[in-house]
């Protein structure tokens, strides 16, 4: 399926955005509570559990398309520890940059910017000052 979807749409139940290839990439902490975590480490998704997913997708899209799933994937989000970003270059290793967020379709844009810019002129920016890698040693 193509989408003419530009946007990412966060909703209660759903977050859907596009992908480069013109597909669509869902995510749901509603579901989260449904995967099924085994003794060593491994995850279990039930058919329900995705067609439920896939459901909730097709219900905030323009027409309702009827949606199927290429693949899917599920794991533990990478979200910082103190949920804020991680942005700017690490003390330990001048020239080293990072960018590390959850929030990455909403920050990328803004992050990228400022980033460059610390890297074009080796300037810290003030707004980067509370996301700095410091305290993740």
């Amino acid at each position: 399926m193509s989408t003419a979807l530009r946007a990412v749409l966060n909703t209660p139940r759903v977050a859907v955005r596009p992908a480069p290839d013109g597909s669509l990439v869902m995510d749901s902490d509603a579901a989260a509570d449904e995967v099924i975590v085994h003794p060593d480490g491994t995850y279990e998704v039930k058919d329900a559990t995705v067609e439920g997913l896939l459901r909730e997708a097709s219900a905030v899209l323009h027409s309702n398309p009827r949606l199927t799933a290429a693949s899917y994937g599920v794991g533990p989000k990478p979200i910082p520890g103190d949920r804020e970003p991680v942005f700017g270059e690490l003390d330990e290793v001048p020239g080293l940059f990072v960018a590390f967020t959850h929030s990455g379709a909403t920050l990328a844009l803004i992050a990228g910017e400022l980033l460059a810019d610390e890297i074009a002129t080796g300037d810290r920016g003030p707004l980067l000052a509370a996301f700095r890698p410091g305290p993740f040693r």
